[in-house]
């Protein structure tokens, strides 16, 4: 009886087994599937290691590809090939700076043309006066400080600062100086480029892709912020968060 029963389970298994092969094959021979290969070479890319050495790392750069089922899978309802329903899956770098807290965060990768802006505040009425430019302009931008502002219903997104504490994201340092609290505490320290006067003319010579402009303002220049905007977006740069900076 026990033989019977283990026959029959055998046979069920690898009935299974045949169906999905047969499953399988009908699907890999289809036209629809055959049509999704034919533009593989079209959509995937491999990804960019990110650059880590014994005390620094940039960002590397995520790849994708094409996930072959899914997509299928979505066109076979319509039974057409429409571009619009390819399905994509991200390919993470090898060399990655995921959980590296002991070195310093230089710049975003430089083949993306994306830079960050930091904005310097220590006072109440600057706060509000800066963030209703970043509104205007639909710009994000994170802020260093050493007050816990709230930023709901703002603009400003991280609050930063130059030493580990307890409401940072991140740590900021100008001379490649990490703080040790930091790296405990598992956060990225990024060097800032700072900018204290001649916002504009500065901004010019030292903007490059991936750089993290840190600003001070005071209540007679904080209108220079929407000049280097205007600037930054006539250049095609596109202004975004630390987070998404440095996201591989």
């Amino acid at each position: 009886m026990k033989y019977k029963i283990f026959f029959t389970i055998l046979l069920f298994l690898f009935s299974l087994f045949y169906l999905y092969k047969g499953v399988s094959f009908i699907r890999e021979n289809d036209h629809l599937m055959q049509e999704i290969k034919n533009v593989q070479d079209k959509y995937n890319q491999l990804p960019t290691n990110a650059i880590i050495t014994k005390n620094t790392m940039i960002p590397g750069i995520s790849g994708k590809k094409i996930n072959l089922k899914q997509s299928y899978q979505k066109m076979k309802k319509i039974n057409n090939f429409n571009e619009s329903l390819l399905v994509f899956e991200k390919i993470k770098p090898q060399k990655t700076i995921a959980n590296l807290y002991n070195k310093i965060l230089l710049s975003g990768n430089p083949n993306k043309k994306q830079i960050s802006i930091i904005l310097d505040i220590n006072n109440e009425e600057l706060f509000n006066s800066l963030n209703h430019i970043l509104i205007s302009n639909n710009i994000y931008a994170d802020i260093l400080s050493n007050q816990n502002y709230n930023l709901l219903n703002t603009n400003y997104i991280n609050i930063l600062s130059t030493s580990y504490n307890q409401f940072s994201n991140y740590c900021l340092t100008f001379n490649l100086a990490i703080n040790k609290e930091c790296t405990i505490y598992h956060k990225y320290t990024l060097l800032g480029t700072n900018i204290n006067n001649y916002h504009l003319s500065k901004t010019k010579d030292l903007v490059k892709n991936g750089i993290i402009l840190v600003y001070s303002f005071n209540e007679n220049n904080y209108n220079e912020l929407n000049v280097i905007i205007k600037y930054l977006k006539n250049n095609q740069y596109k202004i975004v968060t630390i987070d998404k900076l440095i996201t591989e």
